[in-house]
């Protein structure tokens, strides 16, 4: 069976003081998948400046042993979204004539970049499955908190919905439910007790401190990692076909009921949530990471 051919569009801070974890949980999970290729990791701003995402996405893998994976350097912002990221995702998309997909967990700049390299970006790309969105008010813990992903560049996350043959979004509110508790989290990398888990609770301890002090919670949402799941497999969600109505002045809050032009979309909607993460658990720990045979 054909791998599935990636390129993962992200803001990985995880490791950076202050910032969240869940891009550098996805960016495992892809490569605990052998049914999935990475080919490489472009760097979107949004959870910190590209300078930092860059060298913190290139410091991550060097700390994994996977310095075999392109890492290239994204737009700075909306206003230049040219970048060796966006040339390399589209001579990747000609390249592969419709067998690339695109897993994005940040912001969309790099693939409006994309599209000014080769004005048929879009239609050699077989899936983009992101993690952004709301469709209402998000609260999270009892308080509101602000979409960040689509948001941060809304004229591309536009574009995207115009031009994007097929897309999956885990929406803010959807990705509520890849919620891990950290009891069961900690006891299970706690038992595990190998390289990864001691990664892993090494990393995660800040993030469920912050989680518990800002939102009053007993673990943390897993956000990205659920675009992930859905690309590579999609056998953990009921994959609901929605109709958004995105307009550039909505997508300012990233919201996808807007009021603008309907187009058809997958909002998978998590099927079992006991299966769907013990599925991710099992996948970090067959990650080919430090030094995992």
């Amino acid at each position: 069976m054909d791998k599935l051919r990636l390129i993962m569009d992200c803001d990985c801070t995880m490791g950076v003081p202050g910032c969240d974890v869940d891009d550098g949980l996805a960016l495992l999970y892809v490569l605990g998948c052998p049914e999935a290729e990475l080919l490489g990791v472009t760097c979107s701003f949004g959870n910190n400046t590209q300078d930092t995402v860059y060298r913190n996405t290139k410091r991550l893998l060097k700390e994994w042993g996977r310095e075999d994976i392109p890492v290239l350097r994204g737009a700075d912002s909306p206003k230049e979204r040219r970048s060796e990221a966006a040339e390399f995702m589209s001579a990747a998309a000609k390249e592969l004539g419709g067998g690339l997909n695109l897993l994005v967990t940040g912001c969309t700049s790099n693939l409006a970049g994309a599209e000014q390299y080769d004005g048929g970006f879009f239609g050699n790309i077989a899936e983009i499955s992101l993690m952004g969105g709301i469709t209402g008010p998000l609260m999270v813990g009892g308080k509101p908190m602000a979409e960040l992903n689509l948001s941060a560049d809304s004229m591309a996350s536009l574009n995207l919905f115009q031009k994007a043959k097929s897309i999956r979004i885990a929406t803010a509110q959807n990705c509520l439910r890849s919620y891990f508790t950290r009891n069961i989290c900690e006891g299970l990398l706690y038992e595990k007790n190998d390289a990864i888990s001691r990664f892993l609770l090494n990393e995660l301890e800040y993030w469920f401190d912050l989680s518990q002090r800002e939102w009053n919670l007993d673990g943390m949402v897993n956000w990205d990692v659920m675009a992930a799941v859905q690309l590579i497999h999609p056998e953990y969600f009921d994959m609901k076909q929605c109709v958004i109505t995105p307009t550039e002045e909505s997508l300012k809050t990233g919201l996808l009921l807007g009021g603008g032009k309907p187009r058809q979309s997958l909002l998978p909607e998590i099927a079992d949530g006991e299966k769907y993460a013990k599925h991710i658990y099992d996948t970090y720990f067959n990650a080919r990471v430090l030094e995992n045979p």
